[in-house]
């Protein structure tokens, strides 16, 4: 009975979508065990694939008591598998995908307990499995582009000045706009160093906006801070050699993950180029022989291996590289610059496009 309840949960959790698949499997299994009581996966499966508060839920698809069913959402929003949203006085609840969303917010928290670290074996486990798989996805080999739900924006003061840039590639604006930030653990570096493999580049920088600011603040999963320190966790970022990564959406971003190449799964998608978790940004970084100094500095902070020296000469891979500016701060000539990428994709208006657009690709 239990192993069909845990069945049925991963065809709901596969309708949600995300960047990595449901595989059924003894891994996965073992994974959801953890992550939902039995009574938590019953509730799960009947959840709407759209946000709905617990009252209609009971009523018209649970038939059992609002009071009971409203308790048991709360939890299950406090253990980070439900999302909650309030509309108009209404709280409103919707299941997670598995990424991202869920495994997110088991590690956004920096707890460090047995079950977080058995939590991160098993997901560690698990996505092993799942990038096994995803060579031999079918839209991989028909070679489709897939839509994925992260894009990179470049360093706001590394874009020229000259350059007309467009609202969703400004990262000022959404924190100018935004009523609710929030800063929390990198779940990606803390999943590390959890499971044995640790990072020296700053954990506390991983960055929620807007209902997903409000929710990560009220579980507990990160604090509200103000705009100027939001911008403050950038700078910060930038320095330690971090890709800014947010949400693939251009009306608002929900997060800006701070992202590096050993441990962010962004990062690594974009590298190993099958299923990418992310999109280039807008820009794409131009190298000016006559003024390159040979240095080198630039290299180190690539994540993307798109720079390296042929002898004096700095070489860069266009097709590695990810617009993401940070080698041009470091550079002592003043060699490297920003321009317009020839074109570059414009990112789905709001998350309800951008799910369609990947649940279309994939397909």
């Amino acid at each position: 009975m239990t192993e069909a309840i845990y069945d049925k949960l991963a065809d709901a959790l596969s309708m949600r979508g995300g960047a990595v698949p449901v595989l059924k499997c003894q891994k996965f299994f073992a994974l959801l065990e953890e992550l939902f009581t039995p009574k938590e996966a019953e509730l799960a499966i009947k959840m709407p694939l759209s946000p709905i508060p617990a009252g209609t839920f009971a009523k018209e698809i649970v038939g059992g008591d609002p009071k009971e069913a409203k308790s048991l959402l709360e939890t299950m929003a406090d253990k980070g598998i439900v999302f909650t949203v309030d509309r108009d006085g209404q709280r409103f609840y919707v299941l997670m995908p598995l990424v991202p969303g869920i495994f997110e917010m088991q590690f956004m928290g920096g707890e460090v307990s047995e079950r977080t670290k058995r939590l991160a074996r098993l997901f560690d486990d698990y996505f092993a499995l799942a990038r096994d798989a995803e060579t031999r996805h079918p839209a991989v080999s028909e070679g489709r582009t897939i839509v994925p739900f992260a894009r990179v924006i470049s360093a706001e003061t590394d874009i020229p000045t000259d350059v007309t840039i467009h609202p969703y590639d400004k990262v000022s604006e959404y924190i100018a706009k935004s009523d609710y930030i929030a800063i929390g653990t990198c779940y990606c570096r803390h999943h590390g160093e959890l499971v044995g493999n640790p990072c020296s580049k700053p954990k506390d920088v991983c960055m929620a906006f807007g209902p997903q600011a409000k929710y990560v603040a009220e579980r507990g999963f990160a604090k509200l801070v103000s705009r100027e320190e939001a911008l403050k966790v950038l700078d910060r970022s930038e320095e330690a050699g971090l890709v800014h990564c947010s949400s693939n959406t251009g009306k608002y971003i929900s997060f800006i993950c701070n992202c590096c190449g050993c441990h962010c799964g962004i990062i690594q998608s974009m590298k190993r180029g099958v299923i990418p978790m992310g999109a280039v940004s807008s820009f794409i970084v131009m190298v000016n022989e006559d003024e390159c100094s040979g240095c080198g500095t630039c290299i180190d902070r690539c994540q993307m291996d798109a720079l390296s020296l042929d002898g004096a000469m700095l070489v860069r891979k266009a097709e590695c590289c990810i617009g993401c500016g940070l080698c041009i701060s470091v550079c002592p000539t003043e060699a490297l610059k920003l321009e317009l990428r020839k074109g570059a994709a414009v990112p789905p208006h709001d998350q309800r496009e951008l799910n369609a657009a990947m649940m279309a690709s994939l397909q």
